[in-house]
């Protein structure tokens, strides 16, 4: 007698689901990435796929039991179901790990009476509390630099091009009028976010405020604006430093020398 030995139905559906997740997960994010569908489209893809990837996850621990009690063929599928499924649900853990631990900056500013001027993004403040804001990212202050605010443009102009931003406008300023500077920034999943800078004449030499917000009309940035233009921050804390060092230097002067004439009569040289 040939006995029949079959594969589970549920291993084969938790492979099914976690394939088509990975799938949709994949696809969607290097098309948002490439500018291909807008930001609405992907987080209803970015839900889709994680739904599928939690049900592919649950029904591969149930096709696990029944193949333990049956001895049906499947674990291979299964494992494939349980696995990918978790790894599929790893970007939704890391999100809500990350909207705990950061408040939303989809749009912030270290001016807060009068912050720099966006050109695309519309304002943002969907619940942001700026102590709270503050207390996540304690460098997100004004900065006073003894330099001129010419060259602290310069300086931050140099520092957007070397971060890749794509410069919308720039206006210099002079030693008596603001210059500010908006370009735009793309996130690491395809986000689009505008950042803008200010740079202001100073008694002591210039001030510069930054703001980012959001193209996008999303709730929450998990801190992705308030990371970026701290990192803005101290790094054009360091290339101020540098200029300071490399020009503003003043080497310390010789005393001219004292002629003879000058010199006391038991200091004038011996005559030969």
């Amino acid at each position: 007698m040939r006995i029949l030995v079959r594969t589970s139905k549920l291993a084969i559906w938790a492979r099914r689901l976690a394939l088509f997740s990975a799938a949709l997960i994949l696809i969607s994010t290097g098309l948002h990435f490439f500018g291909q569908i807008a930001a609405d489209v992907f987080e209803i893809s970015l839900l889709i796929g994680t739904v599928s990837a939690g049900a592919a996850f649950l029904i591969g621990m149930a096709a696990y039991v029944v193949l333990w009690f049956t001895g049906d063929r499947g674990w291979a599928p299964a494992s494939v179901g349980f696995l990918l499924g978790l790894l599929c649900l790893a970007p939704a853990g890391i999100v809500l790990a990350l909207s705990e631990f950061y408040p939303s900056t989809a749009d912030v500013t270290t001016a807060l009476g009068a912050p720099p001027q966006l050109l695309e993004a519309q304002p943002n403040e969907s619940g942001i509390d700026p102590e709270t804001v503050l207390a996540s990212f304690p460098n997100l202050i004004t900065r006073a630099y003894q330099i001129p605010p010419q060259e602290l443009f310069s300086l931050g102009q140099s520092l957007v091009r070397a971060n890749g931003w794509e410069i919308l406008t720039a206006t210099p300023p002079t030693e008596t009028s603001t210059g500010q500077l908006n370009a735009l920034r793309r996130s690491l999943l395809g986000f689009e976010n505008e950042i803008a800078f200010r740079v202001s004449p100073n008694p002591i030499g210039s001030l510069i405020d930054l703001r980012a917000a959001s193209l996008d009309p999303v709730y929450h940035d998990l801190g992705d604006n308030g990371r970026a233009i701290e990192a803005f921050l101290l790094a054009l804390d360091d290339r101020v430093s540098t200029y300071i060092q490399d020009n503003m230097a003043q080497p310390v002067p010789e005393e001219p020398p004292v002629p003879e004439s000058d010199l006391a009569p038991d200091a004038q040289p011996d005559a030969q």
